[in-house]
């Protein structure tokens, strides 16, 4: 595996104290006077989340040669106000406060963390689960949101396009092994290989095959560091932590996640970019965001669930373009 340093910020970020006393982590990047724009991740639900658009993010000059080196040069940061944060419970983000297990609460979350930020109507872009928190928000503060991007996103519901059955498959046993690293308390060194060979084939599954065969090492940084995450995540409760860990609260927020009656009521400019070969959540989750929200606009793109890595170029020039085009 990388060495830690690898996946930690290189400067510690900014701490919002939510109205319970929850301090969220954010970093924010960009001329303060540019148009404002909440990154709200999915995934893991840290900011690290949005390196392919944001480069600046990576904590060393050797990660952010991995990330260009697969086309994930340019920063959204030039011409924008970007604000990126660790969800409640994940990150550097209060662990102490719980987590959110609705996208209803991540969005409370998301609402405070920007009003205390910019101070003055915001953008949004989501990506994943990410996207089901931002079309919450959006729906919860439509005067506040200037504009809505949604990357990789489901309307949930009965519009909810499930995973292929690999995929599904991969998760299920990776689950079987955390659980089992959670109760023994330790990670022996068959189920460490075991658990890193799941994760990678968890990792690669959200890009398309082409390019996992030409970024062999961003693909192994990036499995080295969700198994590290995920192996934390499993001490918690080896170690006797109470309450629902990060990773079971985003698996509640997508489980009850279903916004397919509201979609009609979103009143603010929507982009849908999804990816065509997307196994994760497929194109006919995007397709639906498109078709039941009023006016919103859906860009395809040849890539796979990661598609802010993979497209990175073609997704910041689609963001960029649609909040220059709604300030």
């Amino acid at each position: 595996m990388a060495d830690e340093r690898s996946v930690r910020p290189r400067v510690e970020p900014v701490l919002v104290t939510l109205p319970d006393g929850c301090r969220l982590a954010a970093r924010a990047f960009g001329p303060e006077d540019a148009p404002p724009v909440l990154f709200v991740a999915g995934g893991d639900g840290t900011m690290l989340q949005w390196r392919g658009l944001v480069p600046e993010l990576c904590v060393d000059a050797a990660e952010r040669e991995l990330f260009a080196a697969a086309g994930c040069g340019s920063s959204l940061s030039a011409d924008l106000r970007v604000v990126a944060y660790d969800a409640r419970g994940s990150g550097w983000s209060s662990r102490s406060h719980g987590v959110c297990t609705t996208t209803a609460q991540a969005a409370a979350d998301g609402l405070a963390l920007a009003a205390a930020l910019t101070r003055r109507p915001f953008h949004i872009v989501g990506h994943g689960l990410g996207s089901a928190v931002a079309l919450q928000l959006a729906l919860a503060s439509s005067s506040l949101v200037r504009s809505l991007v949604l990357l990789a996103g489901t309307p949930g519901g009965d519009r909810l396009v499930l995973p292929g059955r690999e995929v599904v498959a991969a998760r299920g046993a990776l689950s079987v092994v955390l659980d089992e690293v959670a109760e023994a308390g330790a990670v022996e060194r068959e189920d460490l290989e075991e658990l890193e060979a799941l994760v990678r084939r968890d990792v690669e599954s959200g890009f398309t095959p082409d390019f996992v065969h030409a970024h062999p090492a961003l693909l192994g940084h990036l499995a080295a560091e969700a198994a590290r995450h995920l192996i934390a995540e499993a001490s918690f409760t080896s170690h006797g932590f109470s309450g629902m860990s990060a990773v079971g609260g985003r698996g509640e927020q997508f489980a009850t996640h279903d916004l397919v009656a509201r979609l009609g009521e979103v009143a603010v400019p929507t982009l849908v970019v999804h990816g065509k070969d997307d196994a994760i959540l497929p194109p006919g989750n995007g397709q639906s965001l498109a078709d039941g929200i009023p006016g919103a606009r859906l860009v395809l793109l040849e890539a796979g669930h990661a598609v802010t890595i993979e497209r990175a170029a073609d997704v910041s020039a689609a963001v960029r373009a649609h909040v220059l085009l709604h300030p």
